[in-house]
């Protein structure tokens, strides 16, 4: 198990950072643009250079990774995952707003025992009430406050629910139609949707959209302000339940810059604190101008999304050519500055299932023109790759597609780049590969295997899910519901090995592939864990 990695060096030089200090007397901090110049942020503040803009703000309904960073610092569920360890590669999961929780013996029903004593930001009490809401809003296309966009985007999570109800002020439960050997860490999850707790009281008096303006959780943080595009700003909740995660920062600053060149510019500037995925190729400049470098796996592969309805495509010996062209080694090491591992299964590292050892395909240019021949493209094809410039976790996106883009045409294959930016590629995705684009691409991969309920199952697909090539296949659906109903770990290990061999001889996704997480911070900063998740625990940062 790889460690993670900390070097520090000495400070580098300081610029100024009056745009900074502009956005931090905006949120109400007595600051000054001259003051800046000595001191980017105050000692109770720390300001993070993100990769993209947020999407929503509500739980129930937000995407992206990158805005799952933020608000699972407001809003909390039943459990979580413990992100302050990176010695493991599945963080452990704990007790959040259920203190406790009892499973029946058949696996089907999950009595929760919540937590007493917890408010919510605005003064409103946590208990199975509020659970109950919270439901009804994510399941219940009659309750008032329904969220539609809900009930697609969390598929994942509800597939397999028959009922839920309140037993007394503070215990609910919830009962599977079929069990659901993974139902608990589900609960922690989020990037598509997330079943975290809203104060009802907050949605009652403001409206159903307020939660875009006024998120109102429990978490260790509360919502302050934000600028959309510009700045989001968190303020810590002094009287957080957990006494343990109360935070040492008062205030956390999300700053939305995709340009990666931008991101390390304002961190060697003194503009921001820390900065999420440098370029590895800036790694080395980073630590000689004075910045620490912290780096670690992460439970996520990249991959290639195939149009099954492009004609070329749906024929298996085509997808499999394609990636028999792919020299996955040459991008993880030149590429990727060795900050990557290839991937050649769609089982992700830190997952459920995880073989570093299987292959869906060799490296095969010569090959891969022949198998081109057999199935009558023998002067290969044009295609295109639609492509975003990155989210949480991304960088340097067009430069894989780029890489792609060349290996592809040593056999023949003309494909064109077209790039978007993160919100509108996702919406893009969860709509269906447009006609005339052969494959798509971004990061996905979990510590738990629901993401593929949402990738790869055929009830996935658009509207009601990620499966934007319309990929198809009544094996898979079956294999991932014996997987979800498995009795035992072993039982699912083995309903997933057989999954990933059937989506490695279908050639349906294909990934290239694994990521080396990479954050880069001033060296007064200390106390970031990088778990092995795609979110981090911001609540033990410290500043000198």
């Amino acid at each position: 198990m790889q460690k993670q990695i900390m070097k520090k060096l000495k400070r580098g030089a300081i610029g100024p950072a009056s745009a900074l200090a502009i956005a931090i007397s905006a949120c109400g901090l007595a600051i000054m643009p001259e003051q800046a110049i000595a001191q980017a942020s105050p000692a109770d503040t720390v300001v993070i250079a993100i990769e993209a803009n947020l999407s929503r703000l509500d739980p129930h309904a937000s995407t992206t990774w990158n805005t799952f960073r933020v608000i699972m610092h407001v809003f909390e569920g039943f459990v979580a995952e413990d992100l302050t360890r990176d010695d493991v590669t599945q963080p452990p999961l704990v007790p959040a707003l259920a203190e406790s929780w009892d499973i029946s013996d058949d696996g089907l029903t999950y009595t929760f025992n919540l937590r007493k004593g917890v408010k919510f930001h605005d003064g409103t009490n946590f208990d199975a009430a509020a659970v109950k809401f919270n439901m009804d809003r994510m399941l219940d296309p009659e309750f008032e406050y329904y969220q539609s966009i809900a009930s697609g985007l969390m598929r994942w999570m509800w597939q397999d629910l028959e009922s839920y109800r309140v037993v007394d002020d503070y215990t609910f439960e919830i009962k599977l139609e079929t069990p659901n050997i993974e139902f608990l860490r589900r609960l922690a999850m989020g990037g598509s949707g997330t079943p975290r707790f809203i104060s009802p009281t907050s949605i009652r008096e403001n409206g159903n959209d307020s939660v875009e303006t006024n998120p109102v959780g429990t978490g260790p943080y509360k919502f302050a302000s934000r600028s959309i595009g510009e700045l989001t700003v968190l303020k810590g909740n002094s009287e957080y339940w957990d006494e343990n995660r109360t935070p040492t920062i008062e205030r956390l600053m999300f700053r939305p810059i995709s340009e990666v060149a931008t991101r390390e510019l304002a961190l060697r500037s003194g503009e921001v604190d820390m900065i999420s995925s440098p370029s590895p190729d800036s790694v080395e400049q980073l630590e000689a101008a004075g910045l620490d470098i912290v780096s670690s796996p992460v439970s996520t592969i990249y991959m290639m999304w195939v149009n099954f309805k492009e004609e070329a495509l749906s024929d298996v010996r085509v997808r499999r050519a394609v990636c028999m062209a792919l020299d996955r080694d040459g991008m993880a090491e030149f590429h990727r500055n060795g900050f990557a591992r290839p991937a050649t299964g769609i089982l992700n590292y830190g997952g459920p299932g995880y073989d570093p050892d299987f292959k869906d395909c060799e490296y095969n240019p010569e090959g891969a023109k022949a198998l081109l021949a057999e199935a009558g493209y023998p002067d290969g094809f044009k295609t295109r790759l639609d492509w975003t410039m990155g989210g949480g976790g991304d960088v340097n996106t067009v430069g894989d597609a780029e890489w792609i883009q060349r290996d592809l045409a040593k056999i023949g294959i003309d494909a064109s780049i077209e790039v978007f930016d993160n919100g509108t590629y996702w919406d893009m995705l969860g709509g269906g590969i447009r006609e005339g684009t052969g494959f798509m691409s971004v990061s996905w991969g979990e510590t738990s295997f629901f993401w593929l309920d949402q990738v790869i199952a055929s009830a996935a697909t658009p509207p009601n899910g990620f499966n934007a090539g319309y990929y198809n296949n009544p094996e898979i659906d079956q294999q991932l519901a014996d997987a979800r109903s498995s009795a035992s770990e072993s039982e699912m290990l083995g309903h997933l090995a057989t999954l990933q061999r059937t989506i490695a001889d279908d050639m349906a996704f294909i990934p290239y592939y694994t990521p080396i997480a990479i954050y880069a911070m001033q060296p007064n900063i200390s106390g970031f864990v990088l778990a092995p998740q795609h979110w981090h625990d911001y609540t033990g940062l410290t500043k000198k």
